[in-house]
């Protein structure tokens, strides 16, 4: 959905650049002038208005200082056309975690901190009866402030359809990618892959296999996860 720049919102967002666009959105940084700073705001036609309440929702339920803020969200009838969705929040100061990996494996210590901070959002979330659903690379944003877990527009809570070992899968194939170059399909039901990597100490490539494990009755919890991965950054 795009909305000319300079368009005003809610009487205080002026879109002032395009920086994302996606499916169903466009996300423009933008000038809060009544409180006199700089977000981002995500636009969607009035359609699909729901979903980014949603996403608001359930981003709120989390206060993790590795999750965007959410600042507003609502309906908003613009001059060049029918009414929009947008939710304003946090701009992050960085780029997707998929535009590093394209270039090829990360060292392992870094691609340990940034699944360690994911598992810890994960943690979280799922304390808090939260699904991320759609944990990838293109959804982990790298800021000077470390990884930001972006983007729980397909987030819901925890239920028969929805399970935090879903999630734990897509931290292994997260830290697979990361660790190899090679993605892994988030929802494969496939053998987990061998880790043999130069210098990768043991501990990662098994823990990377039992995020990946066919079974997720044999995966661990995101907090063991986390645990874990932390402590492993610290291996030689």
């Amino acid at each position: 959905m795009d909305v000319h720049l300079g368009t005003t919102l809610a009487g205080r967002y002026v879109l002032t650049k395009q920086i994302a666009r996606g499916g169903v959105s466009t996300v423009y940084k933008a000038v809060d002038t009544g409180m006199g700073r700089l977000l981002a705001v995500k636009v969607v036609d009035e359609d699909y208005a729901g979903l980014i309440r949603h996403e608001a929702e359930m981003t709120r339920l989390l206060r993790h200082p590795h999750v965007p803020k959410i600042f507003d969200v609502g309906i908003e009838s613009v001059p060049s056309g029918p009414k929009v969705g947008y939710l304003a929040l946090e701009l992050l100061d960085g780029a997707a975690l998929a535009r590093t990996i394209n270039r090829g494996p990360m060292p392992w210590r870094r691609a340990l901190r940034i699944a360690g901070t994911a598992a810890d959002v994960l943690a979280v979330a799922h304390r808090r009866g939260v699904v991320h659903r759609d944990l990838s690379p293109a959804n982990v944003m790298l800021t000077p402030h470390g990884a930001k877990v972006v983007d729980f527009g397909l987030a819901e809570v925890i239920g028969t359809q929805t399970r935090p070992t879903d999630d734990v899968y897509a931290l292994g194939a997260l830290l697979y990618h990361m660790l190899t170059g090679q993605s892994r399909p988030s929802r494969s039901l496939g053998p987990a892959p061998v880790l043999a990597l130069p210098g990768l100490p043991p501990g990662v490539a098994e823990l990377c296999r039992s995020c990946l494990a066919k079974n997720a009755d044999g995966r661990p919890t995101a907090r063991d996860a986390a645990l874990h991965l932390w402590s492993l950054v610290g291996s030689r």
